[in-house]
C-alpha cells in the first residue's frame, strides 16, 4: 500500500493484492473516509431491508445498472423489490471498499438462487430457474452528497449471469 497524492489518499500499488489490502487495514479493508454509509447500504442490502436501503438516498437519487437507469426513490423501491423477488437469497461479501471524499467504491461476489421472474437487458422476462447464481465480481460506485446517496453506478459480469441460468451458451 502506498500513499500518493496531495491528500495522502491510499491507494493500491499493484504489488498488493485485494486480499492483503483488506488484511492489512482494521475494518475489514475499507480505507479511506465513509465507510459508515457502506457498511449501512450493505447490510440493509444484505437483510432486503429496502425501506431501509432507499432511505439512504436523496429524494432525487438515480441507480443505473447494467439493465437500466432508476431514478427517485420510488423507481430504486420498485427496481429493488423485482431484484429481491427474482434472486430472493442473495449474499454478498465484500472484497474491497475504497472511499475518498464523496465517493465510495466497494467491489464485492456473492450468490444468489433464481426464484422468480427477472427482466432481461432487452426487456423480456426470464422465468424462474431455480438455478444457484454465482456474481464473480460487482462494483458498485456511490456518489454521496449532504449524507445521502445521490448516484450510484453498479457494473458486473453479466455474460456470466446469462450462462449460469442458461440463456447463453457456455465456453
Amino acid at each position: 500500500m502506498a500513499l500518493q497524492g496531495p491528500d495522502a489518499s491510499p491507494r493500491l500499488t499493484p504489488a498488493v493484492s485485494q486480499v492483503e489490502a483488506r488484511d492489512n487495514f482494521t475494518g475489514g479493508g475499507i480505507v479511506g473516509r465513509g465507510s459508515e454509509l457502506w457498511d449501512r447500504f450493505e447490510t440493509a442490502l444484505t437483510e432486503h431491508d429496502f425501506d431501509r436501503v432507499v432511505s439512504l438516498f436523496a429524494n432525487g437519487a438515480v441507480y443505473i445498472e447494467p439493465a437500466g437507469r432508476h431514478e427517485g426513490r420510488a423507481a430504486i423501491r420498485a427496481w429493488l423489490d423485482q431484484w429481491g423477488d427474482g434472486v430472493s437469497d442473495t449474499n454478498f461479501e465484500t472484497l474491497l471498499v475504497v472511499a475518498d471524499g464523496d465517493v465510495i467504491i466497494a467491489e464485492r461476489a456473492g450468490t444468489g438462487t433464481h426464484t422468480g421472474p427477472l427482466t432481461a437487458l432487452d426487456g423480456s422476462v426470464v422465468p424462474p430457474s431455480g438455478k444457484t447464481v454465482v456474481f464473480p465480481g460487482v462494483v458498485t460506485i456511490l456518489r454521496v452528497y449532504g449524507g445521502k446517496i445521490v448516484e450510484v453506478h453498479e457494473y458486473f459480469d453479466q455474460l456470466t449471469i446469462l450462462r449460469q441460468l442458461g440463456l447463453v451458451p457456455g465456453t
